[in-house]
């Protein structure tokens, strides 16, 4: 643990990037399940757990997948700002993101997101109710996907998003109780690391 205490900047923004390369895969790390916050129609935050899929340091870019007719999908089509929230209560580790969200519908992005998502999740997207809808009691969506059972997915791929945050900075907070120690992370052309008071 002291070991994390005395990082340099440099190791602390490998370490960030190798605990997000964990949680593409590693379904037990709390990288696995970002959280994050988009703006609604109403101008409030609105955050919710989503599951890390992809990421691409050199592009500064981690990815998720989502249903295009989730609420989701329109905040960010009308406001691509978005902030991502991980706390890793193992490691005490807190990472918040900034960032613009890009949509990717009918592109190659898109194509390459379904072509390596499993059955299992292909079925969340073939649900006849657009996430949100109520609807008039929970069975219907087990109904519904009893139907979908033995059926060609591959037609619900109309429903399905592949959403990549652009990364513009990341803050690393360590908690520990000899003092904790935060960073900031600039990102563009080239990356600006600073320490930060907790």
């Amino acid at each position: 643990i002291n070991k994390m205490k005395n990082m340099n900047l440099n190791d602390i923004y490998d370490q960030i990037w190798d605990d997000l390369k964990d949680g593409v895969k590693n379904t037990k790390s709390a990288f696995h399940y970002p959280i994050i916050s988009t703006i609604d129609k109403n101008g409030y935050p609105s955050s919710r757990t989503v599951v890390l899929r992809e990421i691409h340091k050199e592009n500064n870019i981690i990815s998720f997948n989502t249903d295009i007719r989730s609420k989701k999908w329109l905040e960010i089509k009308n406001n691509n700002k978005i902030s991502v929230s991980i706390y890793e209560p193992n490691k005490k580790i807190q990472i918040r993101i900034i960032g613009l969200a890009i949509l990717n519908y009918k592109n190659k992005i898109w194509e390459s997101a379904w072509d390596s998502t499993p059955s299992m999740s292909r079925e969340c997207y073939s649900t006849p109710y657009p996430p949100s809808t109520a609807i008039s009691k929970p069975e219907d969506i087990d109904t519904s996907l009893k139907k979908i059972k033995n059926e060609d997915l591959e037609k619900y791929k109309v429903n399905f998003g592949r959403i990549d945050i652009h990364i513009k900075s990341v803050d690393w907070l360590y908690l520990i109780h000899s003092g904790h120690r935060r960073t900031k992370f600039e990102l563009s052309k080239n990356i600006s690391m600073s320490w930060l008071a907790p």
